[in-house]
């Protein structure tokens, strides 16, 4: 806890507002997730970030001798460079005309500071051409209040900021109506939500006694809202520029440009001014603030295009665990994996979340600890749901077989808590495992990239499936007999006699012996036998390998099925612990997908 405040220093001003910019660079994404006022083009997020990251250079720069007045006009006057997008602009105006509240002051008080926020927002207020309540003004209006009453009853900054944040929270919460009534989705304003993440900030600082240093060499954000709906959008483009001249002020260059579009907002001070509005003409603002002054800054974002192209993705796709889903290719396909649970001695670990796949892999291979596995819980997929749907109007679920495993039962349960939503969400049994599921899942996503609709990549897979071959050779019968999958007896008749079961699967996803042969190499050169049979001659097929610490044997596999097979593409991995757990070390599978 850090020690209470009485005044407020430049050095404080400067560390509690860099910890308040990494709150929110911390944010940026989701508040591009809800920006739909005044425009849904999804970048208030990218907006702020930028404005913020921009002028926090004048804040490192600051030192520790600066007075606070000097500390706040140097960052004013750099977001006025930087400011960017409509809330991006009035956060700049805000800090303005904060620093002419305290110009000239070395510290302030916490009763000092309360005034200075009241004269911010009311300044800001005037310098919005149209203010709009239920918005980012509203919530600077609320906590500027809040810090008033907080002052009146102590003399310190922490509790001042501790109730300033709560109230500021309060607000927050209520723009969620304000939002219904101007753009009909019940979302808190994005710009209010930003404003608030700063008051969060700050008070962390000055709660805790040590700052944040915000992340500023990352790139401008490219990426915007998911959740953004196609509607009109009047002004097209939204343009910017900073303009420095002599005989400037706010209500001249207002004047000016009032009749040229919405969301005017004219803001800065003496010489410096940055302009924001949305129009259809932005060469007609440039030309009449060229004629004003020297356009130090201009900017122009075509406001349709950008809503364009944050419309939801057609379909989402979530796998188990079981899949043996490489990390990399995972995120690279946008493809999100939950998570089986695995049982070590008696305690619940979800497999590569709560402890590594390495981890579990050492123990198996010690066999000295009792491993048992467990599917996903609903919660679990509804969780995966939940993140596929903020990208995806629809998403499709491939889980390892029915007849193996609950996961194809759990994950129906979480599309049904999904109401009328549940259309948008399909559980697919792959009637396989391993990398079955993975090259499914991938050719679900080439599929949908190619504007195949649900149904129509349902129908695909179950097409898939039909003519595809997966076989596993069982190394260890021991962790079978163990886990109770097969009897004792013939468990220990085929150790002793080293013979390999080669496992398939049947129409209906059921697991069984295809073959038997015995020892491993016999069993991997009849694996390729048994796939000559089964794969149509002049079909280019995707292969999966996989093992489990037999890497000698995957090679020799993946070899024979190179110089005998029409390849596509191939991927090779370990098998995950809660295949490894039933498999035993030694164990090898490979899995044939048609390109059809």
């Amino acid at each position: 806890m850090a020690e209470r405040k009485r005044f407020l220093k430049g050095s404080d001003f400067a560390r509690g507002i860099l910890t308040a910019i990494a709150n929110l660079l911390k944010k940026r994404e989701y508040l591009n997730s809800i920006n739909v006022f005044p425009v849904p083009d999804g970048d208030t997020g990218s907006n702020l970030s930028h404005t913020l990251k921009g002028a926090a250079p004048a804040l490192i720069e600051a030192g520790e001798q600066l007075k606070l007045c000097e500390v706040v006009k140097r960052f004013s006057e750099a977001l006025v460079l930087e400011a960017k997008g409509n809330s991006g602009v009035i956060l700049s105006q805000f800090f303005i005309e904060f620093q002419q509240a305290i110009r000239g002051k070395e510290t302030i008080s916490p009763e000092e500071f309360a005034e200075a926020l009241n004269r911010a927002v009311d300044n800001t207020y005037k310098a919005v051409e149209n203010p709009v309540e239920g918005t980012i003004l509203t919530v600077m209006k609320d906590s500027a209040k809040a810090a008033m009453e907080a002052a009146r009853k102590s003399s310190d900054f922490v509790t001042l900021l501790e109730h300033v944040y709560h109230k500021t929270r309060k607000s927050l919460e209520k723009t969620k109506k304000a939002m219904l009534k101007l753009k009909g989705k019940e979302v808190i304003d994005a710009g209010a939500f930003g404003y608030f993440l700063l008051i969060e900030g700050l008070y962390k600082y000055f709660k805790e006694g040590h700052y944040e240093m915000p992340d500023i060499d990352f790139e401008d954000e490219q990426k915007r809202s998911d959740y953004i709906e196609q509607e009109e959008i009047k002004e097209r483009y939204c343009t910017e520029a900073v303009v420095e001249g002599e005989g400037l002020s706010q209500k001249k260059l207002k004047f000016l440009l009032a009749a040229l579009g919405s969301s005017l907002i004219v803001m800065g001070a003496g010489k410096l001014f940055h302009v924001h509005v949305h129009t259809n003409w932005p060469d007609k603002v440039f030309e009449i603030l060229k004629k004003e002054g020297r356009i130090l800054k201009k900017k122009i974002d075509d406001m349709i295009e950008m809503n364009q192209a944050t419309q939801k993705k057609e379909l989402g796709i979530v796998v188990d665990s079981a899949s043996d889903f490489p990390l990399d290719l995972a995120h690279e396909h946008d493809i999100y994996i939950v998570p089986l649970t695995i049982f070590i001695d008696g305690t619940a670990y979800k497999e590569g979340v709560d402890i590594k796949r390495e981890e579990i892999t050492r123990m198996i291979l010690e066999e000295k600890h009792d491993i048992k596995t467990s599917q996903p819980t609903p919660h679990d997929f509804r969780q995966a749901i939940e993140r596929a749907f903020e990208k995806y109007k629809n998403v499709l679920i491939i889980t390892l077989s029915s007849k193996l495993s609950g996961t194809f039962g759990a994950a129906q349960i979480a599309q049904k808590s999904f109401g009328n939503k549940m259309h948008n969400i399909y559980v697919f049994d792959s009637r396989m495992a391993s990398l079955g599921e993975a090259l499914l899942a991938l050719r679900a996503r080439e599929k949908a990239e190619e504007g195949y609709s649900l149904k129509e990549i349902v129908a695909y897979l179950n097409k898939l499936v039909t003519y595809s071959k997966y076989l596993l050779v069982v190394g260890n019968l021991k962790a079978l007999v163990k886990r109770g999958k097969i009897g004792k007896i013939s468990g220990a008749i085929g150790t002793y006699f080293k013979i390999k079961p080669i496992l398939t699967f049947d129409e209906s996803g059921a697991l069984y012996a295809e073959e038997k042969v015995r020892g491993i190499d016999r069993a991997i050169e009849k694996m390729v036998e048994i796939l000559e049979k089964s794969l149509k001659r002049g079909w280019t097929y995707d292969f999966g390998f996989t093992h489990f610490a037999f890497e000698e044997g995957v090679k020799k596999l993946e070899e024979l099925v190179l110089n005998r097979f029409s390849v596509h593409t191939t991927i090779k991995t370990w098998a995950s612990p809660v295949i490894g757990a039933y498999t035993g070390p030694k164990s090898v599978g490979v899995v044939a997908i048609p390109r059809i």
